[in-house]
């Protein structure tokens, strides 16, 4: 059955877009411009959890299970999209909050949040240090059903306040991947079913690394 449409849920790279606030931004080179040199040709320098990306547990669990030994099959699966725009800033996405999604959880399903923080990217506090973020308890709740992948609007699924560190833990032990800085923001993911497409750059031996990421869906039998 062929792909009938599709959209990027990836943001952009460039030059000093925001990361972690402890982190060094991308720097871009020029080393070669075309209407100088007759080519264009960039170089970047950059930590390998920037911009859109996933997470291995080989991030802040298994420090053996790295994001190139997953099977790439476990990149893709149904796509579960959790609508919470109305979450105020710093508030905590609870398991209240994903248990309207409970009967889509499965071992095929990718539930990505979206916050509406896609939206803020920039190098602002409120985008920064106020995103929502998943809670350690709804963290856990996933883990109990066993979905294949977690991803989150903002740059950290769990935000950059004391939350975080363990809710990656509870995420990655599981062996679950997580993708962050996601744009979510297209109306027609609302409708009808998707399905994700997650394809991390194979980095030898990496906790993580930049990924483009698409949902997308068949053709119906029959249409």
């Amino acid at each position: 059955m062929p792909i009938t449409r599709m959209i990027d849920l990836s943001q952009d790279i460039y030059h000093n877009c925001p990361v972690l606030p402890e982190f060094a931004p991308p720097k871009f080179d020029y080393l070669l411009i075309g209407p100088r040199d007759g080519w264009n040709l960039e170089q970047v320098t950059m930590n390998l959890h920037t911009a859109t990306h996933m997470d291995a547990p080989a991030h802040m669990a298994d420090f053996r299970q790295t994001l190139d030994a997953i099977p790439v099959t476990a990149f893709q699966g149904r796509l579960v999209l959790a609508a919470l725009t109305d979450k105020k800033p710093g508030e905590p996405v609870t398991v209240s909050d994903l248990k309207v999604y409970e009967h889509l959880l499965s071992p095929n399903s990718i539930l990505f949040l979206n916050t509406g923080w896609g939206a803020k990217r920039s190098w602002t506090r409120e985008f920064i240090y106020e995103s929502p973020y998943l809670s350690n308890e709804a963290a856990q709740y996933l883990v109990e059903h066993r979905i294949r992948g977690i991803g989150i609007d903002h740059f950290s699924i769990g935000g950059t306040g004391p939350a975080n560190e363990e809710t990656h833990r509870i995420l990655l032990r599981s062996g679950m991947w997580i993708a962050e800085g996601l744009h979510l923001e297209d109306p027609e993911l609302a409708r009808g079913e998707w399905q994700v497409m997650a394809l991390p750059i194979k980095v030898r031996d990496s906790s993580g690394a930049p990924a483009r990421i698409v949902a997308f869906q068949w053709e119906q039998e029959g249409a």
